[in-house]
């Protein structure tokens, strides 16, 4: 990810915070130019530039810090472009390294960008992923799905599983919520998640549900196309909000009526933890690690990737039935306050660098 101090972040400050309790923590990341101590953690950053550059800079960077303070794990957040310089940064410094697996290395950058010689580019990946999961020391995985696909590349039969770190608090605090005649996404717009599907399914209903609006909160590179997608469809109650904080985006959640996540890859899907702890039922696609989230039938709806049709009966389904999305969102409250917490996030993430 990009880090970016300019503007303090409540949430960063807890994640690091509590990871500095276990341990000294050290990132090596995307960034201004800057090398800052802050939320009781150290951070090197290097300005975007491209990937071979940025990899072959993020190689010579941490080796001098891993020499500098004497660090003694190396833990990347993927075995892609990370995961590879993680195995040469253990082979030239012997350190211990643990590759995190977040989401499908493999398939999901094919949904986000037109990419050339495809099938070539799926075997490099492929190799480079099983090199990296090979040289670790520990694997973290973070739903079903990410471990299923790290038991097919590689030999690791044990694996450290935790969820990413979600800020429940903020949401599990939040008292003042209602259900606003409002379907809301929020999240990075590319083609991978899934939105043409839901503007679609929208046209369908729209006439239905005259009160209702479909909100998308976000911004990324597929913003022009779903816009005009909507032009196209004749929808004429959707607004597109662009990039928001967190605290403005929880605004918007804590008053709507439905969260959809319909991607056509994801890791986990920390959003939906965050809608749920709202109590707003949910809506998702039935891929990677969304149904470790939502309950079929009982905290919200799966439907197949890609399937307008069964899109369009479950959102009306919910639309039609106010009380239907109150059970369900407080069934989703329940399930994920059980399943979910900052302190178990901690408590793995330091018995993971420990052990």
């Amino acid at each position: 990810m990009d880090y970016d101090f300019r503007v303090d972040s409540d949430t960063l400050d807890k994640k690091f915070s509590g990871l500095s309790r276990g341990m000294k923590v050290f990132v090596a990341a995307r960034g201004k130019d800057w090398h800052i101590k802050k939320y009781k953690a150290e951070f090197f950053l290097t300005k975007k530039i491209g990937t071979i550059p940025f990899m072959v800079v993020l190689f010579l960077r941490s080796l001098g810090i891993i020499k500098k303070y004497k660090i003694d794990t190396i833990i990347t957040q993927a075995p892609l472009f990370d995961g590879f310089v993680g195995a040469w940064l253990k082979f030239f410094t012997r350190r211990e390294l643990i590759v995190e697996v977040h989401s499908d290395w493999i398939n999901s950058l094919f949904f986000q960008h037109k990419i050339p010689f495809p099938k070539l580019v799926k075997r490099i990946f492929i190799m480079i992923g099983r090199y990296s999961l090979k040289r670790a020391d520990k694997v973290r995985v973070i739903s079903t799905a990410t471990e299923k696909l790290v038991r097919e590349n590689s030999a690791h039969t044990e694996f450290y599983k935790f969820p990413t770190f979600t800020d429940i608090d903020m949401f599990k605090a939040e008292a003042d919520t209602s259900f606003r005649p409002v379907i809301m996404y929020a999240g990075w717009l590319y083609y991978l998640k899934g939105l043409q599907f839901l503007i679609e399914a929208w046209s369908r209903l729209q006439h239905k549900y005259p009160d209702f609006k479909l909100l998308i909160v976000g911004d990324g590179p597929y913003r022009n196309d779903l816009i005009d997608l909507a032009r196209k469809h004749n929808i004429k109650n959707i607004e597109f909000t662009g990039w928001k904080p967190l605290e403005e985006t929880k605004n918007y959640m804590r008053h709507c009526y439905v969260f959809t996540l319909l991607s056509l890859s994801e890791g986990l899907g920390r959003v939906l933890i965050e809608a749920a702890m709202l109590r707003k039922p949910a809506i998702g696609s039935r891929v990677d690690g969304i149904p470790d989230i939502i309950q079929d039938g009982e905290t919200g709806y799966l439907i197949e990737p890609g399937n307008v049709d069964e899109l369009t009966k479950k959102l009306d389904k919910l639309l039609g039935n106010p009380e239907l999305a109150r059970i369900m969102g407080e069934a989703g409250r329940k399930f994920v306050e059980d399943k979910f917490s900052t302190e178990k996030y901690f408590a793995e993430y330091i018995r993971m660098v420990e052990d």
